[in-house]
């Protein structure tokens, strides 16, 4: 007998067809060969019996390279897919191999299909369901059919179907509500089992509709549904399986109207993969869809499969979508949907998370400072910051942000009152919202997001401003756009991968200093969402942009909002940088480089105005202040003053 080594390196699915052609081989030509193989999923061949343990290394064993050509006529020749893998080894061997069955050859062992169904092992009773995969691979999102439609038909059977979603890791899968959830929690044998047991199939042109065709039902099932939201790309006489319903559009639009278009991708994902290429993507897109997709309705599929369940049963009794309903309470809690975003999957989240985006509250009032600012070092910062405030004359309101007990005591705290000033624990508004855990990353967003203020002047804590800011609400430049924002010294480079992972175009033009802004939250709530979304993303973010101020940038960017921006650019001075109001004149030095010390030297830096005052502001904080949190207060004798005199001419005002 000759001995043959089937190498192939293609996808789960193609490697299911690849098991019709093993079988057929062995049917064709019975007693001829000895076959093993080597593919990315072995599994998928166990218990297998024409699959024969062969060694490598052996010099009587020929090894191939098995591909098939075939599909490059799919569109003129009405041929099903199985035929590829069939047609390869016929040419390669000289054979003329026949197709015996349109299915793949899938084989379970005797302990396997006694096993019970892995939703009866979780309900505690035999559940029917149905399963459903609602996504698919990055590299062919052409496939893929909205999330949204994919719940509308799950909620239209809530209580009469059961829906398991399943999904491997690496892919796109957006959760489902309302159903069992198996994602990234099945291996590929798992998968097969779950598949045995099922009724019915829901899902776009991938493994799963193969291994739908391919697995054999238990014995006495009434059989097993499948309903392919398919589209234009490949031609339903190469992939439809008897007895699928196979949703196509072949022939009803102009790039799928003799066959399928074969394209990659509807959007690109910006992941620098050669699917965003203009050969590789939709020429007909309906919004983010491609047209095709966007042809099939959740009624079309809704119609299969009530036709479905007429022809083979499995509504559910009562009973039954009770004990369902408790296993998907708890597979509620997936990693899965708190994994980190990356290059693949930047833009679509993004794009989802828009689509969610809440309306303004409405609940702010009035004008105020948010500063945030928490432990021994940011709050001195901050105290210089709000004495050199008050110095200038602001009269607004203000809240100090901080992240816990950790940075901010009572003692600190009433300091901060002595300004006007109220301190705000992010960790609690957390915990009293619905939001994710607040943390450094997001603190600006959330802290301007949640204050009080309806209009905020955001100022970080080791900024010094030199004039009276709280003419910029009542600015002409304020009033129309809402948001003012300050340049930054740095421009991101064409090459930078921040502007394909999130779908803003290049632009030549000054970042954003976020050491001071200017916010009308009811004007610019959309996009501090996105800027906050952006931050809980810092983990990917980060190393293409700088921090707050690069997720700020790409939110007003990426929804198109305007923002009003001083034409004077800013002025660096070493270790500070200053900025201007809109006629030119300085009125923030921002110290990112040399932040006040309560305790050490601080540096000189040339050029930077009322410097010797700061120092005197920080003089007062050590008379006040131990300098450490958790602390209090000094206690002052009797008798001796709470901090030195002024080295000054000027009068400076104490806090009380």
């Amino acid at each position: 007998m000759k001995k043959l080594l089937l190498k192939c390196r293609f996808a789960p699915g193609d490697l299911v067809m690849m098991t019709a052609a093993v079988r057929d081989l062995h049917t064709c030509y019975p007693g001829r060969f000895l076959t093993d193989v080597r593919t990315c999923c072995p599994d998928l061949w166990l218990h297998n019996p024409h699959v024969t343990p062969l060694d490598e290394k052996d010099p009587k064993v020929e090894t191939i390279d098995c591909t098939y050509p075939l599909i490059n006529r799919a569109n003129q020749l009405r041929i099903h897919c199985l035929h590829g893998f069939i047609d390869y080894l016929n040419w390669y061997l000289g054979l003329q191999i026949q197709l015996t069955q349109v299915k793949g050859d899938i084989h379970l062992s005797e302990e396997e299909a006694r096993m019970p169904s892995r939703i009866q092992d979780l309900a505690g009773m035999r559940v029917p369901y149905w399963i459903v995969a609602a996504g698919g691979k990055f590299d062919l999102t052409l496939k893929w059919w909205p999330t949204e439609r994919y719940q509308e038909v799950v909620d239209h059977f809530r209580g009469r179907v059961q829906f398991v979603q399943v999904g491997g890791g690496g892919h796109y899968h957006p959760r489902l509500e309302h159903a069992i959830d198996l994602r990234g929690r099945t291996d590929f044998r798992e998968l097969i089992r779950l598949v045995h047991h099922a009724q019915g199939v829901l899902c776009p042109v991938t493994c799963l509709m193969h291994l739908a065709a391919g697995i054999q039902p238990p014995p006495g099932a009434a059989g097993r549904s499948c309903v392919v939201v398919a589209g234009g790309r490949e031609p339903y006489h190469w992939e439809a399986y008897p007895g699928h319903d196979f949703l196509h559009t072949i022939g009803r639009l102009d790039c799928c109207r003799s066959g399928g278009c074969w394209r990659s991708r509807g959007l690109p994902l910006g992941d620098g993969d050669k699917s965003d290429l203009a050969p590789h993507r939709c020429v007909d897109l309906a919004g983010e869809w491609p047209r095709c997709m966007d042809m099939i309705r959740p009624q079309d599929v809704i119609g299969c499969v009530e036709k479905c369940l007429d022809e083979h049963g499995g509504r559910l009794t009562r009973r039954q979508a009770a004990a369902g309903k408790r296993v998907e309470l708890r597979t509620v809690d997936n990693p899965v949907d708190r994994a980190p975003v990356d290059h693949c999957t930047a833009r679509l989240e993004a794009r989802k998370f828009l689509k969610r985006l809440s309306t303004y509250p409405g609940r702010f009032r009035g004008r105020g400072v948010v500063v945030c600012a928490g432990g021994a070092r940011g709050f001195a910062n901050a105290w210089v910051c709000l004495r050199m405030l008050r110095h200038c004359g602001s009269k607004l309101p203000v809240e100090v942000w901080h992240l816990g007990a950790e940075e901010m005591d009572g003692a600190m705290s009433s300091l901060l009152k002595r300004l006007g000033a109220q301190t705000v624990d992010a960790l609690k508004v957390a915990e009293r919202g619905s939001d994710p855990a607040i943390n450094h990353a997001t603190l600006k967003c959330d802290a301007v997001m949640h204050s009080r203020f309806r209009e905020v002047l955001l100022l970080d804590a080791d900024n010094v401003p030199v004039a009276n800011p709280d003419v910029l609400f009542d600015t002409a430049a304020f009033q129309h756009h809402g948001a003012i924002f300050w340049p930054h010294w740095f421009r991101w480079k064409r090459r930078n991968p921040v502007w394909r992972l999130s779908g803003v175009d290049y632009r030549d033009e000054p970042g954003f200093d976020t050491g001071q802004v200017v916010l009308d939250k009811s004007r610019c709530w959309g996009p501090l969402q996105l800027a906050r979304w952006y931050g809980r993303q810092n983990g990917f973010f980060d190393p293409f942009v700088h921090g707050h101020k690069g997720y700020c940038y790409l939110a007003w960017r990426r929804m198109h909002r305007a923002y009003a921006m001083p034409g004077h650019d800013c002025q660096l001075l070493g270790r500070a940088v200053c900025q201007h109001d809109f006629e030119g004149r300085r009125l923030f030095q921002h110290r990112f480089l040399a932040k006040w010390r309560l305790a050490g030297e601080n540096p000189c830096v040339p050029g930077f105005w009322h410097e010797a005052l700061c120092l005197e502001f920080l003089e007062e904080l050590r008379a006040l202040w131990s300098g450490q949190v958790g602390t209090g207060l000094r206690r002052v004798p009797a008798g001796r003053t709470r901090h030195r005199a002024p080295r000054r001419r000027e009068r400076l005002p104490v806090p009380r």
